[in-house]
Parts: structure tokens; sequence; C-alpha cells
């Protein structure tokens, strides 16, 4: 049961990877000017938001993914953080360089700077939790994930 458990999760970041890169390729967001005259200015702007915050979201989540892997390889050191850090930093920039090839995307320094501010959040949410806050929830999900993977006959109930 363990194998399959460490597959989901090595798999989970190169699936979630290839997601980020789909959506790159087919959002237009010039689309969405047209649907602006007939919806509330508000809930516009309410979707511009969301959509700016998405690159915080989408890269800490990445980074959450990437560290998830390591930790099935046993506990979290700071050398698996730095290379987690710079996957998933390098990942952002390569999928703002591939934007800057697709005609109705960009490339813009300003995502880049959202992408990793979202990718160090979360790398503060789980440095903390892991190493500080021992005994917090996250970090005590995040140490489980070592052990089940480790352990045959624990079971999968996360």
């Amino acid at each position: 049961m363990n194998i399959i458990f460490r597959l989901v999760l090595t798999l989970l970041p190169i699936g979630y990877m290839f997601i980020i890169w789909l959506q790159s390729s087919k959002f237009n967001p010039s689309q969405l000017e047209y649907i602006y005259p007939s919806i509330h200015p508000l809930v516009f702007l309410v979707i511009g938001v969301t959509l700016e915050l998405g690159h915080l979201i989408q890269f800490g989540i990445l980074y959450l993914f990437l560290i998830m892997v390591f930790l099935t390889r046993g506990e979290l050191t700071a050398r698996k953080e730095i290379v987690a850090l710079s996957i998933a930093i390098l990942y952002g920039l390569i999928d703002e360089t591939h934007q800057y090839f697709v005609p109705f995307r960009s490339f813009s320094a300003i995502d880049i700077v959202k992408n990793i501010i979202g990718i160090f959040v979360c790398w503060y949410i789980i440095h903390k939790s892991y190493f500080v806050n021992k005994q917090s929830k996250v970090g005590l999900l995040l140490k489980r994930i070592t052990r089940i993977s480790k352990n045959h006959k624990e079971s999968i109930h996360l």
C-alpha cells in the first residue's frame, strides 16, 4: 500500500505542473472583457483579484506537493526545502516564459514575483509547522506522510 501512496504523491506535482501548463496555454484573460458590460463592476473586481491571487495560491500548492514527495522519502531537511523551493521557482519562471510564446498571453515579471511570494508563504507555513510548532496539526500531518510511506501496516486515513 505504501508503494501506491508514494507513487500517487510523486505523480501529484507532475500532474499539477501539467495542469498549470495547460491553463497557461488555454486561458485567454482578454475574454473577460466581453462579459464586463453584463456584470456588476464589483463582481468583475472580485474576479480580477481572484485571478491575481491565483498565482500565489497556485505555486504555493506546487511547493506543498513537492514537499509531500520529499516526505515520502524521509524526514524534511533544509536541503529538501531548498530543492523544493528551487523546483517550484524554476517552474514558475518556465511557465511565465512559456506564456510569452502563447498568442493571447504575455511574460510578466510581476507574475513571477507573485509566484515566488506564494511559494515563500507556503514554505514559511510548512517550515514553522514542521520544525518550530511540531505539535501543530499541519506539522503532525506532514510527519505522518513520512510514517505512512515507511510503515506498511499504518492505514492511509489522513
